[in-house]
């Protein structure tokens, strides 16, 4: 809702919305700054009269803060729009006072990256400048859109309600205003309702103008973008070309150098070459992409800051316009147009018959309606009855299904036990088997130990006998055959006479 104060400096009446209570403004008459305070008691002079024939305290022509009186006819709002020319000289201004500016830093890195780099970051820096102008010359014009929504354009101290008769003086105040209407969109759109209420003389017709004039407004401020989102698709593409330029550079100078490869100085330069084509190609890149976002994030706030403005517009004139329009009754019998609207009331009388008629039939269509949801509630009662029967149906089958699965699983956890119990008295008896047969194999290894022993003696025996008989073999022997008093036993318990 908006509510009138007075400015503390020109006490001029200025109308604000209650979201700026508490906040600061800028009156619009004398630039004055100060705080929104809500009044206690209303501002509005009660003591004048509101009728057709009073005249208003200040609807008397009164000269502009531009001097003199001023005719000011409605037109195409440019409180958006800037001018390329204007804009282009001072970016060309500022391109050549940057590059000065890096002159003096050309032997640091950062001097390099607009100085040693080629053409593109001159076009860089100027596509950046320009948009950084148009930014900035827009930014003044929303400033100056935001302190015309001060304007009490519509006071009702001419009249509480704008009618035929008053329609007049409402324009003359708003033309009074010190702001041109083509530069603000509040001044410009109440101006051009009023103008179209004073032909028109109907309140409907006067909203479709409104709204007509509001996709008007959006469109302009959605066209005046058109040249930043140009430079913003732009800027990168000049970073990629300078990329194309360097690595272009780079691999001639590589190529230049490989023909006499031989030279080692040669190569060293041809890579020196291509290393410096390298830097142009990734540092024009880098410097566009980051004016790319120096320009992409403060345009899009702007244009949000300008839509806003168009929805405050729109709700100024819902609340403050459109309410206060008032048709007048009378007829003139030589206006056509009153001619239409007094045939219009005489077709809504004769229809009027028809619409008690009609609101007959539509209390007996009711009355069906009504039949019609009871009869439906009782089907949809029966049909969920027999869904429910048949839901307890399933629910039961599904509860004997579950039932013999719990059966099933219980007997087949008992036969598991009685699986796991042999499996634990098999695997017992296979450790006692394991005991035994670890016995036995170390009675075996004892076994052999002695075998091995018995073996060793014999093999002493052989070697003395084998000793023996090669004693006997050098010497000569006399064999007599003599009996033998007794038997002895020799090393293989074999009996032998003694010779």
């Amino acid at each position: 809702m908006y509510f009138q104060f007075p400015c503390e400096k020109c006490s001029k009446k200025l109308k604000v919305r209650d979201e700026n209570i508490g906040k600061k403004v800028r009156c619009p008459y004398c630039q004055h700054t100060m705080l929104v305070k809500k009044p206690e008691t209303p501002v509005i002079d009660t003591s004048v009269d509101f009728s057709a024939t009073s005249t208003p305290t200040h609807s008397t022509k009164t000269p502009s803060s531009r001097g003199g009186s001023k005719t000011v006819s409605s037109g195409w709002a440019d409180g958006t729009e800037v001018s390329l020319s204007k804009s282009g000289v001072i970016a060309i201004g500022s391109t050549v006072l940057f590059l000065v500016l890096m002159f003096p830093f050309r032997k640091f890195y950062l001097g390099e990256l607009f100085l040693d780099r080629g053409w593109v970051p001159f076009a860089l820096v100027f596509l950046m400048s320009w948009s950084a102008t148009i930014l900035i010359l827009k930014s003044r014009k929303l400033a100056k859109q935001k302190d015309s929504m001060l304007f009490d354009t519509l006071p009702t101290d001419i009249s509480e309600e704008i009618s035929e008769k008053t329609v007049a003086k409402f324009i003359e105040h708003v033309k009074n205003l010190p702001v041109d209407p083509r530069e603000s969109f509040l001044v410009n759109r109440v101006l051009r309702g009023l103008e179209h209420f004073s032909v028109l003389k109907s309140s409907a017709e006067v909203s479709n103008r409104l709204q007509s004039q509001s996709e008007i407004d959006a469109t302009a401020i959605d066209s005046s973008y058109t040249m930043l989102k140009v430079f913003i698709w732009a800027i990168p593409i000049l970073g990629f070309i300078g990329t194309v330029i360097g690595i272009g550079t780079a691999v001639g100078g590589f190529s230049g150098g490989m023909d006499d490869a031989s030279n080692i100085s040669a190569l060293k330069e041809s890579l020196g070459e291509v290393t410096g084509g390298l830097s142009t190609a990734f540092d024009t890149t880098l410097v566009a992409l980051v004016m790319s976002m120096l320009v992409m994030f403060p345009s899009s706030s702007m244009q949000k800051s300008e839509e806003d403005l168009l929805n405050w517009v729109d709700e100024y004139c819902n609340e403050n316009l459109l309410k206060r329009l008032k048709e007048s009754d009378h007829v003139s019998s030589g206006d056509e147009r009153d001619h239409r609207r007094l045939i219009q009331r005489t077709i809504d009388k004769a229809m009027a018959d028809h619409h008690a008629e009609l609101q007959t039939w539509t209390q007996k269509l009711e009355g069906i309606g009504s039949t019609l949801s009871q009869q439906v509630m009782k089907s949809w009662g029966k049909i969920d009855d027999k869904i429910r029967a048949q839901q307890e149906g399933q629910l039961e089958k599904v509860q004997q299904v579950i039932d013999k699965l719990t059966t099933e699983h219980h007997s087949v956890v008992e036969q598991m036990e009685t699986v796991e119990q042999k499996m634990s008295e098999l695997q017992s008896a296979h450790a006692e088997n394991l005991d035994k047969l670890n016995g036995d194999a170390t009675g075996m290894a004892e076994a052999a130990d002695t075998l091995s022993q018995s073996f060793s003696g014999v093999q002493q025996g052989l070697n003395g006998l084998n000793t023996v008989l090669s004693d006997l073999g050098e010497k000569q022997v006399l064999i007599q055959q003599v009996e033998a008093p007794r038997k002895r036993w020799g090393f293989f318990g074999g009996s032998r006479k003694v010779r």
